[in-house]
């Protein structure tokens, strides 16, 4: 992520916009506006916050005298900005009136902390380096919740405390024993839920299924042996859990792009004094 430009709101009466090839974020603390996002209208009631993707047009209005909050231009490189229903989910919800428009309590802190940045650079009490690195960290955190909130499970299966207790527990027991044939059957009476439910509840509250994050485990560790260690690739392959060299080969290869033999020579030279 590269922060382009953010700051204050200064907006003339006739309004601000246009079109650029920056993700920007608008976040409107008191007044009233009003936003023309492509072919969509969207009042603006005080507080909301609205994300615009890159290269679409857009214009805000004011429909009072001041207008006050922040606005902030990224280029998010590699990563998305978010998929255009996500966007498209969460700008409907900022113009309404109802319920939907609450956020959860992280998110109201994130954009507070955001505020705070912004306003501290301003006054030139925090240094420019130093404000984009922060506002880079926050705004990561601010589009994960934002996702979070509009991708809320269809039918809505929440994990409660003691459930989330015995996720965790899951999880410590895959990374302790990585190197193990860990099976579903198996996470699911460490947890005494159904195996089915184990893996849809882990894949809510960790993002993967029991099965990737054990794959994911296994890979990481075996970077770390072949960039660290002599170990031959087939030790490696073994000592990291993986049922056999083929299968650890094809593994890496998707992972990382190359074989690991191709991997770890590409390392060394760029290491000599490793």
């Amino acid at each position: 992520m590269r922060i382009r430009e953010y700051g204050t709101l200064k907006m003339q009466p006739s309004g601000a916009g246009g079109v650029h090839p920056y993700d920007e974020i608008l976040y409107i603390d008191s007044g009233d506006s009003e936003l023309q996002w492509m072919d969509r209208s969207y009042r603006l009631p005080a507080p909301c916050l609205m994300l615009i993707p890159a290269n679409t047009p857009h214009w805000v209005t004011p429909r009072t005298p001041e207008i006050l909050g922040w606005y902030l231009e990224t280029d998010m490189e590699s990563a998305p900005f978010l998929e255009y229903d996500a966007v498209l989910n969460w700008n409907q919800r900022q113009s309404r009136s109802d319920a939907s428009r609450s956020w959860p309590q992280p998110l109201s802190a994130c954009i507070a902390g955001v505020s705070s940045i912004v306003e501290t650079y301003e006054r030139g009490e925090l240094h420019a380096s130093s404000a984009h690195r922060l506002l880079e960290w926050d705004i990561q955190k601010l589009l994960f919740l934002v996702e979070l909130t509009v991708s809320a499970p269809a039918d809505n299966v929440r994990p409660t405390p003691a459930i989330d207790k015995q996720l965790y527990t899951a999880l410590r027991y895959m990374e302790r024993s990585f190197k193990n044939n860990i099976t579903i059957e198996e996470l699911a009476s460490i947890c005494h839920l159904t195996p089915s439910y184990v893996i849809r509840l882990f894949k809510q509250t960790f993002g993967a299924t029991p099965i990737q994050y054990l794959q994911e485990l296994r890979l990481k560790a075996a970077i770390s042996y072949l960039g660290t260690t002599d170990m031959p690739i087939q030790d490696i392959a073994e000592t990291t859990g993986f049922a056999n060299l083929h299968y650890f080969s094809r593994m890496f290869k998707q992972k990382v792009g190359e074989s690991p033999s191709a991997w770890r020579k590409k390392r060394r030279e760029h290491s000599p004094g490793s």
